[in-house]
């Protein structure tokens, strides 16, 4: 099964806005980019063809199904490498719903993939957003470019080219003599023409910034852009959310150990504390010092306040950041509870264990599974030779 279109590509321009990454893969003629279709193609081929369509059908439909489906060939290719043999979808007594993947080897178990990544909500404001830099980013002028931030983005779209008809306006009042402004005068604080836009719950501020003088030549209307208003970061409510949604999905009496497989791509990286706290709990100690379950200030996937649980789910792996073209730098790291009792997978040679005994959180410092991925070291080497 082919997954990528035949054609000539000859479009060498970057990903364009609102564009998902499928489409731009199928469309892209720089040579950067042929790895990565020829590597999805070969790990696609490689999956049962009963499974095979279900995995197309996700790489083509958005973004976040995308992902979802990059990340389950991802771990059908680490686990086939280093098992006997993974099955998909396997049946479990007891219950109509399947697993992702079934992994036989000297310690079996079921593997189970979930993607974390940015809120529904997140998600359509940047579409919004989105919407709006699309006709903006068209616009080329000449002795000035913009800063754009936006502070806030509204619940519902807004004319983006009537923004843009004021902007350029705007651009077209402003003094020349006074917009060539000193080197000097770019440091942090310095008074800029500025139009600020707010309407319906948008507020959005435009900084006018010289272009180099005597030139004919056109800039981009929006030179620099950046969020305007410092956010909060919570990566452990996403991961809780997934790992409470899986945990007991199968039943609790499963006759292999449940590893539960996060792809975490969230706004803000996922760091090894957040994993930490949302699977062992919140405590001033590291998890592998807490001896009293009284000394936890918040409950974790494993660990509450009145003791252990889910000892039939008692490995978690996560790959924080992963993509396609960091493959050769990024190992999913490997959590196991600690409750005495669990039957826990002692060692998954793909990902990377987690020492809990510190603060530090350190791992053992494994490689990327390079040889069951199919690529070596120099993988996506470089950058794309953009032309615009």
């Amino acid at each position: 099964m082919t997954i990528f279109s035949s054609s000539a590509r000859t479009d060498g321009s970057p990903r364009r806005a609102n564009e998902t990454m499928f489409n731009f893969l199928d469309r892209t003629g720089l040579l950067y980019f042929e790895p990565v279709r020829d590597l999805l193609e070969a790990w696609v081929s490689d999956v049962p063809a009963e499974a095979r369509g279900g995995i197309v059908g996700n790489l083509s439909s958005g973004d976040d199904k995308f992902y979802s489906a990059l990340w389950e060939l991802y771990l059908y290719k680490v686990a086939s490498g280093s098992a006997d043999h993974v099955e998909f979808h396997p049946d479990v007594t007891g219950t109509s719903r399947h697993p992702d993947f079934l992994v036989h080897g000297a310690t079996s178990y079921y593997l189970e993939a979930v993607a974390v990544g940015r809120r529904p909500e997140r998600v359509a404001t940047e579409r919004r957003l989105r919407d709006v830099e699309a006709v903006l980013d068209r616009v080329r002028v000449t002795g000035v470019t913009l800063n754009f931030e936006h502070h806030q983005v509204g619940s519902k779209p807004i004319r983006a080219a009537k923004l843009r008809d004021q902007l350029l306006r705007w651009i077209d009042r402003l003094n020349a003599d006074d917009l060539a402004l000193q080197r000097d005068e770019f440091r942090p604080g310095a008074h800029r023409p500025t139009y600020e836009f707010e309407d319906e719950g948008w507020y959005l501020a435009f900084e006018a910034l010289p272009t180099a003088r005597g030139t004919s030549r056109k800039s981009p209307l929006i030179g620099i852009r950046g969020d305007g208003r410092a956010k909060g970061v919570d990566n452990k409510t996403g991961l809780r959310r997934v790992l409470d949604a899986k945990s007991s999905r199968y039943g609790t009496s499963l006759p292999y150990p449940l590893v539960t497989a996060i792809f975490s791509n969230t706004d803000f990286p996922t760091r090894n504390y957040d994993i930490s706290e949302a699977l062992y709990g919140l405590s001033a100690l590291p998890p592998a010092s807490v001896t009293d379950h009284i000394d936890l200030n918040a409950d974790g996937h494993w660990r509450t306040k009145t003791g252990w649980r889910r000892s039939h789910n008692p490995n978690v792996i996560v790959a924080a950041g992963l993509t396609l073209h960091n493959l050769t730098s990024v190992t999913p790291t490997l959590w196991t509870t600690l409750e005495p009792s669990a039957r826990a997978v002692a060692d998954i040679e793909w990902a990377d264990p987690v020492d809990v005994s510190t603060h530090d959180l350190r791992t053992l410092g494994r490689l990327p599974a390079l040889g069951s991925l199919g690529i070596d070291a120099s993988w996506c080497s470089g950058v794309p030779d953009f032309d615009t």
